[in-house]
């Protein structure tokens, strides 16, 4: 009979929790089983599964809060030298390529999405509908609007693991304190509807162009800087430029 050792139960346990959470199984944002649970369904001690944890907490795929229990944070593993290296820009600059990045991956996924990945977005937009996740930071909330599903699972239909890598690493750089109180979501929640529908709409009939254009109109209020409860435009815009943007809009929602 082969003997399971202590590094090889370890190195299952951590690709079993890993797993949970690559899969979507376990989605970001939500709780997972408590440490008894784990082990239990696992076959292995608390402290096989205690290590773990950390493990994946050490890279951003789990947090752990204490009194509340342990949350999935991000879907891919968090580039702890990118958060250093994010440290060095402004918020502003931080906002610009996340929006940069959301705005490709809505491309991406428009062009290579399977319909496993449509059905999963369905869903996930259906699973939204009145949250609205306004503002970013509430102080004893659970979730948030970087925990949204629908984005990530935008980054997974986009098949490309460096922008979904580097998107959970934006997210997890703008979740720290030095930002708490400084980001709102805007949108109400039947704007939040309205821009995941034509995203998603977008995808669905494979259309790359409408889906940069709805992801783009979707972030200008999506996360935002706030100060001194005034919203800081994150791309200002004269009136002219406005009402071309408006154009668009009908544009879209007619052929919608």
């Amino acid at each position: 009979m082969a003997v399971t050792t202590g590094s090889e139960r370890a190195r299952a346990t951590l690709a079993y929790l890993r797993r949970k959470i690559t899969t979507g199984d376990w989605p970001v944002g939500e709780r997972i089983p408590i440490e008894p649970e784990l082990a239990e369904q696992i076959g292995v001690g608390r402290s096989t599964v205690r290590e773990a944890v950390r493990s994946l907490a050490s890279i951003g795929m789990l947090e752990t809060l204490p009194g509340r229990g342990t949350f999935v944070r991000s879907s891919t593993p968090t580039s702890t030298l990118l958060n250093e290296f994010l440290v060095d820009f402004t918020l502003e600059e931080i906002l610009s390529y996340r929006r940069a990045l959301e705005i490709e991956a809505a491309q991406q996924a428009a062009l290579h999405r399977s319909d496993d990945d449509l059905e999963a977005l369905e869903q996930a937009a259906a699973d939204e509908l009145g949250c609205n996740r306004c503002p970013v930071f509430t102080r004893g909330a659970e979730s948030s609007a970087f925990d949204s599903r629908f984005h990530q699972l935008l980054f997974d239909a986009a098949k490309n693991r460096l922008l979904a890598a580097l998107y959970a690493g934006i997210n997890e750089q703008l979740r720290s304190p030095a930002h708490r109180g400084r980001l709102a979501n805007v949108a109400t929640a039947t704007e939040m509807e309205r821009d995941h529908a034509r995203v998603l709409d977008a995808i669905r009939r494979r259309d790359f162009i409408d889906a940069v254009h709805s992801m783009a109109d979707h972030v200008d209020h999506d996360v935002v800087i706030v100060s001194e409860n005034q919203v800081k435009q994150p791309l200002p815009r004269t009136p002219e430029q406005e009402e071309r943007i408006a154009q668009v809009r009908a544009g879209e929602a007619s052929r919608a």
